[in-house]
């Protein structure tokens, strides 16, 4: 009897030396829990409830992450500084539409359209000179593009692209590095003729003032 407790003790001994604990001191993946390497490897573990598969039905029927829950100290992190690291995707979403508005604008405002050109020669016109005058001393280095709409023939499209490349050159010299690109695009907003015509029909029509207007020394005789 007492040879056989040796010879068990013996076997434990051996056995404890080749073979590690499992659960609590291991996880899943075989890595110590509690080290530094197990909560690195847990970092990026969703937040919330999981989702689990029982009795033919998925509990919560809607979508919900899957898989081990959150750590306890990731759990007190996310709520601790909630909403991190959503806010940050939502942020990064908002800068990307705000950049796209911000190039959309721009692109149309270094635009120069049809109204730009003389609808003959198709070569700038003073309204033309101007704008595209503003375009290389005020728009943004970022924007400094003079775009040209294109017209509904190719050879006409060249002859406003030849002539804005000239009108580049004048203003700023040759090898001035501002880019001509032809655009499809259509002005935004209505003609200045149609907009003066607006105004003066608004000033001939207004209506006559309905309060009299009486003076103070008249009131107070």
């Amino acid at each position: 009897m007492r040879i056989q407790y040796l010879l068990g003790i013996v076997l434990l001994l051996s056995a404890s030396s080749t073979s590690q604990a499992g659960w609590p001191f291991f996880s899943e993946s075989g890595v110590r829990r509690g080290t530094p390497e197990y909560y690195e490897m847990r970092a990026s573990d969703p937040v919330g409830t999981r989702q689990r598969y029982a009795y033919g039905k998925l509990w919560p029927p809607r979508a919900r992450p899957v898989g081990p829950h959150q750590t306890f100290v990731h759990k007190y992190h996310a709520s601790h500084y909630w909403p991190h690291p959503y806010q940050c995707e939502d942020r990064e979403i908002m800068a990307q539409y705000m950049h796209a508005q911000t190039s959309n604008g721009w692109q149309q405002g270094t635009t120069l359209y049809e109204y730009h050109f003389d609808p003959v020669t198709h070569e700038l016109n003073s309204a033309g000179h101007k704008h595209l005058h503003w375009i290389l001393t005020h728009a943004p280095e970022q924007y400094r593009q003079a775009n040209v709409a294109s017209a509904l023939d190719p050879e006409s499209s060249g002859k406003r692209l030849e002539s804005v490349e000239q009108a580049v050159a004048g203003v700023l010299g040759t090898g001035s590095g501002v880019p001509v690109v032809l655009q499809v695009s259509d002005p935004i907003g209505r003609p200045a003729v149609e907009v003066e015509n607006i105004l003066k029909q608004h000033l001939e029509n207004a209506p006559a003032p309905v309060i009299n207007y009486i003076s103070a020394q008249s009131s107070g005789g």
